[in-house]
């Protein structure tokens, strides 16, 4: 277990003597801050390679990964949040239907390595690459109920993103050998804006979001053979535009809770390609659909537990400008579980783990094309304090 996951208890065991409530109904409270670690590890393979339509045995692809987080989040109500001593606790903000603001920013360190190989009659190619990356998010998200069954929401998110890599490659039996390097650095903006209905203790919410980016990536190459060294630099403009539907239903005087979202996504984006020898450029465009779900019961008003699923599909065309040709397609599929415990009417804790797996097929619909698998699991740990 990462270091900082295991110091989470002592801060706990800290925040909670500050939390604890005066009377056996606990005050109001307006404010919430919440801190959370996570850990992701992934792995992928490509077990199948078709050339003409025949499966090849001479690729070999696999890959692994991990990541380590940490999540700061701090909401303020523009009015406080009581207790009716009868609602689970994680869901008093809800009922309470009070203005807010959330503030967040997150952390992220990652690291992977992968190995690709190709054996043929006359010679043979392997090729080794690991990098090392960082991601900064920092958001802001408000909501402020017009009336007393309709709020609007809204939100901006800003992420940078950057990797530094290296790989290797050698040719046999020439032992030509390839060193090469590369810098990846990107930056997005994301701006969202949304109405939910309240009918009841239910809910129904529909948003869109528009976000914008941009990427460079440097790559500098060696070669020990007769080659010259090469250069590159890709630049990359993309927009993203998402629309979501989602609802909330609470059954069972409120022990049932039941989220459902759909979403529907295009992603389109431009490049260059400026090397030793040309510049050409490139444009892209991608479909994104996705559907979920999350039960939560709660054996009592101090604890609830969760389980979810998620499905989504994805597909991208790229190519030369005005003619765009299917590149990928993909398939995810989710499943989660988690539970969170209230300690205290002020103090909570939550672990959240999930395992997200998608296949992809690159070229679709091809007689030559490749297949890839990937798995994700991730483990989040987490802490918030009430007052």
């Amino acid at each position: 277990m990462p270091p900082r996951i295991r110091s989470l208890p002592t801060l706990f065991l800290a925040l909670a003597p500050l939390a604890m409530p005066a009377a056996a109904a606990g005050p109001p409270f307006a404010t919430e801050l919440s801190l959370g670690f996570g850990y992701e590890g992934s792995s992928a393979e490509r077990p199948l390679v078709v050339l003409d339509g025949a499966p090849s045995a001479a690729y070999a692809y696999s890959a692994d990964g991990t990541a380590h987080s940490i999540d700061v989040t701090a909401t303020r109500w523009l009015s406080p949040v009581g207790d009716d001593q009868q609602t689970p606790l994680a869901l008093l903000p809800y009922v309470a239907r009070a203005s807010g603001v959330t503030a967040r920013f997150a952390l992220s360190g990652a690291s992977r390595d992968s190995f690709g190989s190709f054996s043929g009659q006359e010679s043979s190619l392997e090729v080794g690459l690991a990098g090392d990356g960082t991601l900064r998010e920092a958001r802001l998200d408000a909501e402020w109920f017009a009336a007393k069954s309709l709020s609007v929401r809204g939100g901006l998110a800003y992420v940078t993103e950057r990797e530094t890599a290296a790989s290797t490659s050698i040719e046999r039996p020439s032992g030509r050998a390839d060193v090469s390097t590369a810098g990846t650095r990107s930056s997005g903006g994301t701006g969202s804006l949304g109405v939910a209905l309240r009918l009841g203790d239910h809910e129904v919410s529909a948003s869109g979001s528009y976000g914008e980016s941009d990427l460079t990536r440097e790559d500098a190459s060696a070669f020990t053979g007769s080659a010259q060294p090469y250069f590159s630099t890709l630049d990359a403009e993309g927009v993203v535009k998402r629309g979501t539907l989602a609802t909330r239903l609470l059954f069972l005087g409120r022990r049932l809770a039941l989220d459902a979202s759909g979403s529907y996504a295009e992603s389109t984006s431009s490049s260059s390609l400026g090397t030793t020898l040309s510049g050409p450029s490139a444009e892209g465009r991608a479909l994104s659909r996705n559907v979920g779900a999350v039960a939560t019961w709660f054996f009592t008003r101090r604890l609830g537990v969760s389980a979810g699923f998620a499905y989504g599909t994805r597909s991208v065309a790229s190519g030369p400008p005005g003619q765009l040709r299917p590149s990928r397609s993909e398939t995810g599929r989710a499943w989660s579980a988690g539970t969170r415990w209230f300690a205290s009417e002020r103090v909570c804790v939550s672990l959240l783990a999930s395992r997200t797996g998608t296949d992809a097929v690159a070229p679709p619909d091809a007689s030559t094309y490749q297949r890839f698998e990937d798995v994700v699991d991730r483990v989040t740990l987490g802490a918030a304090l009430r007052f």
